[in-house]
């Protein structure tokens, strides 16, 4: 496996590919996470996360969030509008 590389990012989310796969990442302080949303019911333990290198950063994805482009890109665009939107009604 080589090792992952940005296809895009948008505020915390990144949309990664990685032989020929993609999926999404939330990006905070040096350390890449998998989506809370798709990570399994871990009984309250933190989220897998990882060193936010291209080495690295696809050992949080699991492996039933890797999808075709169009499908991980879908995901993207809807997590960074949902981003967007909670910006506004914090700030």
């Amino acid at each position: 496996m080589g090792s992952a590389r940005t296809v895009t990012e948008n505020g915390s989310f990144r949309l990664i590919e990685q032989d020929g796969r993609f999926a999404v990442l939330e990006v905070r302080d040096g350390r890449a996470y998998g989506l809370e949303s798709e990570t399994p019911n871990t009984g309250g333990a933190e989220r897998p996360s990882a060193p936010d290198r291209p080495e690295t950063v696809a050992t949080v994805v699991q492996p039933q969030d890797w999808a075709d482009e169009p499908t991980a890109r879908a995901r993207f665009d809807s997590l960074t509008q949902q981003g967007d939107r909670l910006a506004r009604t914090i700030w």
